[in-house]
């Protein structure tokens, strides 16, 4: 991929327990076909698909990434799909805007009164938080409790 679109995060910046004395401990998310659309041999390919997207954020953010790295863990689309992902995503329907928050299936399964589905691949998307606001709402429609008030907290008049 010539200018691949990065997700790099740094855990330890809000824990350093995370890693070493002195170390970090680096994810980063790289675009990759799923196994259905690209025919990617990831058991070879992984290994030189991961380092050139090393080599892309030591490039763009931090040059010396490439000599610091001591452990390298990488999930391909084959290793998403031997853990039960659908075509090897870990976001369950295609991550475009058309597959996105308000755009992601319903709860609810047409003609069928009795099935409320919950997860990544329903409202309101991917990701652990709206997969548990996912679950509230499955949870609301089982339980009729649709019409939930929302409370907003002053923090500042609690603090005061």
């Amino acid at each position: 991929m010539r200018d691949p679109s990065l997700l790099v995060t740094r855990p330890t910046a809000g824990d350093p327990a995370l890693a070493p004395p002195g170390r970090d401990l680096l994810y980063l998310l790289a675009p990759a076909p799923n196994l259905t659309a690209g025919r990617v041999d990831w058991d070879s390919a992984g290994a030189s698909y991961a380092q050139s997207m090393i080599d892309t954020v030591a490039s763009r953010l931090l040059p010396d990434l490439r000599d610091s790295v001591e452990l390298l863990d990488v999930v391909t689309p084959l290793d998403w799909a031997r853990q039960g992902m659908a075509a090897g995503t870990p976001f369950a329907l295609a991550h475009t805007f058309g597959k996105t928050g308000p755009f992601r299936p319903a709860s609810t399964v047409r003609g069928i009164d009795n099935a409320v589905l919950a997860g990544s691949s329903t409202v309101p998307g991917v990701g652990v938080p709206t997969t548990l606001i996912s679950g509230r709402l499955a949870a609301d429609r089982i339980t009729g409790n649709t019409n939930r008030s929302i409370r907003h907290l002053d923090l500042k008049a609690q603090l005061s």
